[in-house]
């Protein structure tokens, strides 16, 4: 593999100013290095921060190249939807057992149960169970 530094041309856009330093040929690669560089394995949460840092520009720019690049947005929702999936699996299993706090979350936020909701509340009549256990 040739490990020549790679010599960035950049886009000038109508607008006066520094040039943009998106280059679809060498940024969405680094994108994908990022992703396979979090995970759980590697205890590293991916973040729109942590890829700011690793792309070595501004956490704005990277919001900025989401309305102009679609193509990058498609990346930004991809990192969106694994940092969400590791934070559940995480949230979920993250010890031994299946973390009930987590799981009531979960069922509140995403598929929105709410507590003390006269709608769902299930009552049980136990006496049809237990039999009668009065003691008269």
């Amino acid at each position: 593999m040739d490990n020549a530094p790679v010599k960035l041309q950049y886009h000038y856009t109508k607008r006066t100013g520094r040039p943009t330093k998106y280059l679809k040929s060498v940024i969405n690669p680094q994108i994908d290095e990022y992703l396979a560089l979090c995970g759980r394995e590697q205890t590293k949460l991916p973040t729109i921060e942590g890829l700011a840092l690793f792309l070595k520009v501004n956490r704005d720019t990277i919001f900025e190249w989401t309305t102009v690049y679609p193509e990058f947005s498609d990346y930004i929702k991809r990192l969106a939807s694994q940092q969400k999936d590791q934070l559940m699996n995480d949230g979920m299993f993250g010890g031994r057992e299946v973390n009930a706090s987590m799981a009531i979350f979960l069922l509140k936020a995403i598929h929105g149960l709410k507590e003390n909701d006269p709608n769902t509340l299930v009552q049980v009549n136990v006496r049809p169970i237990l039999g009668n256990l009065d003691p008269q």
